[in-house]
């Protein structure tokens, strides 16, 4: 009788949890966990640099930006007030690469404005600090103003003391209202004639005083490891004449090219090699550095020519980690940062692949592994190029899928894996079936996927979703991490699921077995029409031990009904961390920024939890 009700609680039990069981082995590690996991990838795409986390306000600001992709300069985001008479100007200009600047006639109150990027956002009682090379023949001043349609001046002052001789001014500004759609206008008290160039415009609480303070705490949140820069496609460009290059990105901002970014529209590289090691150490995230290999997605270059390619990867080196006494170091120490960066990883090319590459590669490993043992390198998988010739590098592997084949064959892609070489997932995300901002059902997919990435950490050492910003107003590519404005940002639900993946990492990947039903889709392929089938295991788990001796598991529902989950194993009071969403569809916008967000809650956990559909959840428990 007592076997009998035994087996019929097992029954009772088993159909309750729908099949599901989830069995973790506290006591069975697998391997250690990767410290630098979870990292993020910044690539300029979007107007994600210029427009985004850059907190220069004014845009083209020193009438460098060409019109389209053609090299026709213009003076593209200004206009003229009070009947003013502009134009180009590069007679004498501020500085020798700096070949333009802005001429201005007229009367008294005659000027230009510029609306920056999509209108210029200001707080009430925030400062914002401008500065601006001028000469002219004017003997009145130059008021500086805010302004805002249908309001009230902002706020205002004025700049004297004008030559015809350039000199630079600064002034500061005070708004007395907030609004996210105002300019800056530049208007003669007296009229006359005045050039102008090297306009800029920042809030006074910009990180290093570079970043936007809003922006770079969305960062921070996500706690990465690493920062990989600055691309991506960016980094090869269409043909070499635009491909990166972190040499004309260095020293002072008024100096460095402008060029056509292939993601359509003119980068100032402003945030350069510099200012990314910077955002590296004010994130405290370590520095991988993506390198030009000598290859565009149109052109290779020759073997014969590739000397310079090789030196660029030396020198960078040099400049984030030499000392002051040797040339590169002595820049940055120039630059304002005698101490060095300590760049540990560099990216030898970005999506190249086949034999053009491996020759590339080979030739800057070499010169690397020769003079810097001590930095990680990266090499692409990319058409037929699946390894190097040393087992010690990283392979970047990149996905972008639907989320049913990353809750499917993506999730366990690396369970069988073996190599002797590390694998840095560099770029992932759903981009067919997410819509413009994302959505839940794309980022639990997502979460199903880096699951299978936290149970192959023997082998998976990094990874990093993809894009990280986009401008509200620019999106090119979508969906991305984070939408900026400008007054703040949005998020894509996925951004919630990598900082809880970031929140709850381990020390030790713990053994976890799951036993759940299959379900099958159909969906179309990422980069077509064809249309694949996909099978999904319902529930989905990874486990670790935690640095404090917890113990974090973490499961994914991947379907859209609530599911019971039997969870032997571990047991306990428990800090419960849910993220899920009212459908499949469910994201974050403009005017629902704050649509989506997870919930934190003690818990006991006593042998089962019911899932609601499409989530993740996590819990914490004490190891014993």
């Amino acid at each position: 009788m007592k076997i009998a009700t035994s087996i019929s609680c097992i029954v009772f039990a088993l159909a309750a949890a729908g099949g599901n069981i989830v069995r973790l082995d506290a006591a069975k590690s697998v391997c250690n966990a990767s410290p630098d996991l979870w990292g993020i990838f910044f690539e300029d795409i979007d107007l994600s640099l210029d427009g985004g986390v850059y907190a220069e306000m004014v845009r083209n600001g020193s009438f460098e930006d060409g019109n389209g992709s053609i090299r026709e300069f213009t003076l593209e985001y200004w206009n003229p007030l009070g009947g003013a008479e502009y134009s180009l100007d590069s007679s004498m200009t501020a500085s020798t690469k700096n070949r333009h600047c802005c001429r201005v006639r007229g009367g008294a109150g005659a000027g230009v404005a510029n609306e920056g990027y999509f209108g210029i956002g200001v707080e009430k009682g925030k400062e914002y600090n401008l500065s601006i090379a001028i000469r002219g023949k004017t003997a009145g001043a130059v008021e500086v103003a805010l302004e805002a349609f249908s309001k009230p001046v902002l706020a205002k002052t004025e700049i004297s003391g004008i030559t015809d001789e350039w000199q630079f001014f600064t002034a500061r500004l005070v708004p007395n209202d907030t609004d996210a759609q105002a300019r800056l206008a530049l208007r003669m008290v007296d009229g006359g004639e005045i050039f102008i160039d090297c306009v800029s415009l920042f809030p006074a609480d910009a990180v290093a005083g570079i970043f936007r303070r809003d922006l770079v705490e969305r960062l921070a949140a996500l706690k990465p490891s690493f920062v990989r820069f600055p691309g991506g496609c960016w980094v090869e460009g269409n043909t070499m004449k635009d491909a990166y290059r972190w040499k004309t990105t260095i020293g002072s901002r008024w100096e460095r090219r402008t060029q056509w970014n292939i993601w359509k529209y003119w980068s100032t590289n402003a945030v350069g090699f510099h200012e990314y090691l910077l955002l590296c150490e004010a994130l405290h995230a370590k520095a991988l550095f993506c390198i030009n290999c000598g290859m565009s997605h149109k052109e290779t270059v020759s073997m014969d020519k590739m000397d310079e390619f090789v030196q660029d990867a030396l020198d960078c080196i040099e400049y984030a980690n030499g000392g002051i006494d040797t040339k590169w170091g002595s820049m940055r120490a120039a630059a304002g940062h005698p101490e060095p960066f300590d760049l540990e990883y560099l990216e030898i090319g970005n999506e190249n692949g086949g034999r053009d590459y491996e020759v590339r590669y080979a030739l800057i490993a070499n010169a690397v592994r020769a003079k810097y043992p001590e930095i990680k390198l990266v090499f692409d998988k990319w058409k037929s190029t699946t390894r190097v010739d040393d087992p010690k590098d990283l392979r970047d592997d990149h996905f972008y899928e639907p989320p049913d084949r990353f809750m499917g064959a993506l999730a366990h892609e690396y369970d069988s894996a073996k190599g002797d070489f590390g694998i840095f997932v560099g770029e992932y995300a759903v981009t067919k079936g997410a819509g413009r901002y994302g959505s839940l059902r794309a980022a639990i997919g997502e979460a199903a996927f880096m699951l299978g990435l936290e149970r192959n950490q023997a082998q998976v050492k990094l990874a990093a979703y993809a894009p990280l910003f986009a401008n509200a107003q620019h999106t090119v590519w979508m969906p991305n991490l984070i939408y900026t404005t400008t007054l703040g940002s949005f998020v894509n639900p996925s951004w919630t699921v990598q900082k809880l993946f970031s929140e709850n990492r381990g020390v030790e990947v713990l053994a976890v077995d799951v036993e759940t039903e299959t379900f099958t889709t159909r969906s179309e392929k990422a980069w077509s029409k064809d249309v694949a089938e996909h099978t999904i295991e319902k529930i989905q788990a990874s486990a670790m031990r935690a640095a404090n001796g917890e113990i974090i598991l973490k499961l994914v529902n991947c379907t859209e009904e609530p599911q019971e989950v039997e969870i032997t194993g571990v047991a306990g009071n428990a800090r419960k961390t849910l993220f899920t969403g009212p459908g499949r569809d469910a994201h974050n916008s403009p005017s629902e920024p704050d649509a989506l967000a997870e919930t934190v809650s003690d818990f006991i956990l006593a042998g089962r939890d019911t899932l609601p559909p499409l989530s993740l959840a996590i819990y914490r428990l004490a190891g014993e």
